[in-house]
């Protein structure tokens, strides 16, 4: 999961087995699935930016509360633009 934050690169999606199954969880109701799996329902769901998305989720299994606090809320918008712009 590091791999993909590190590379710099928010398409990059990298699983080990405790972020793999919290990703099931979380995408796909299941206990456990395929990193195969896993990485094409992200790209499908987060086009672009899987890896953070990612990151986002396992990070929110940890600390148990939104990240968006991480952002300011004014500032939530030109996030969204930002990746609607570099998406297209």
């Amino acid at each position: 999961m590091m791999a993909s934050h590190s590379s710099r690169n928010p398409s990059v999606v990298g699983l080990d087995v405790w972020n793999r199954k919290i990703l099931a969880r979380r995408l796909l109701g299941a206990e456990d699935a395929a990193p195969e799996d896993l990485q094409r329902h992200l790209k499908e769901l987060f086009p672009g930016h899987a890896g953070t998305a990612a990151l986002y989720l396992v990070e929110h299994e940890f600390i148990r509360s939104p990240v968006a606090p991480l952002l300011a809320a004014d500032a939530l918008d030109v996030w969204n633009q930002t990746l609607e712009t570099s998406a297209a």
